[in-house]
């Protein structure tokens, strides 16, 4: 029976190492979710230590980039609508297809209005909304941030 007392022995050395390290594992996590001033209030309250710290906060000048508005004018040829049963409408702007809810490369949004009249809508970045039907063209302007 020597070998069940060495297992014993083996068995309770593991369990007391694991139980003194998880307790190391769990004071390091402690101090890992907190900042250098919340650590020092955590170990003054827990220490007794009253020695009052300064606490010191760096200051980075960040330049600040002026931003001011432009106004922009495009031109759009709506040269053809297709309308599709199953699938998204298409619209041709400066011959070039776009598929309904697609953007512009100024950020325009593009919606095919169908009805009565079957149109495009044009929507400029900053949220005015211009129309026009297939064989139109449409002046859109509208004032775009631009740093200076």
């Amino acid at each position: 029976m020597p070998s069940s007392r060495v297992t014993i022995k083996v068995v309770i050395g593991f369990q007391v190492l694991l139980l003194t390290g998880s307790h190391a594992a769990a004071a390091e996590l402690s101090t890992l979710f907190t900042t250098p001033q919340e650590r020092e209030l955590i170990d003054s309250n827990r220490y007794g230590n009253t020695k009052p710290k300064v606490v010191v906060e760096d200051t980075i000048e960040v330049p600040v980039q002026q931003l001011y508005q432009e106004a922009v004018t495009r031109q759009y040829k709506v040269s053809g609508i297709t309308i599709s049963r199953d699938g998204p409408h298409t619209v041709w702007i400066n011959s070039t297809a776009y598929e309904d809810g697609a953007e512009l490369e100024d950020r325009s949004k593009i919606k095919v209005m169908v009805g009565d009249e079957i149109r495009v809508r044009i929507t400029a970045p900053d949220g005015k909304n211009y129309y026009a039907t297939s064989g139109e063209t449409l002046e859109v302007s509208y004032l775009a941030a631009v740093g200076g």
